[in-house]
């Protein structure tokens, strides 16, 4: 993802994210106060929701999380292969 559709989808602000749970039971991550879509839903199965309990929001939130650290260090990778004007072979 470039920066270019981070700012698409994020606006030129920071953005502020919120993990809801919709109707269905799914858990959604939206931009606080938005009406668009999504932008990921997690849904378990009831064996899983079973055997996480009352942790299945945290569990997702871990996801979330880990998601969003794997973007940040790979847009970072890019912009640091930016900066030496080299486009390298394999990005970190």
């Amino acid at each position: 993802m470039s920066i270019e559709q981070l700012k698409e989808l994020f606006g030129n602000q920071e953005a502020v994210l919120e993990l809801v749970q919709l109707e269905g039971g799914e858990l959604a991550l939206r931009n606080v106060g938005s009406e668009q879509a999504p932008l990921v839903t997690i849904q378990f199965n009831d064996e899983v929701k079973a055997l996480l309990g009352d942790q299945t929001a945290v569990i997702a939130q871990h996801m979330i999380q880990a998601a969003l650290l794997s973007l940040l260090e790979k847009q970072a990778g890019q912009w640091e292969a930016e900066v030496v004007d080299e486009q390298p072979t394999h990005f970190s």
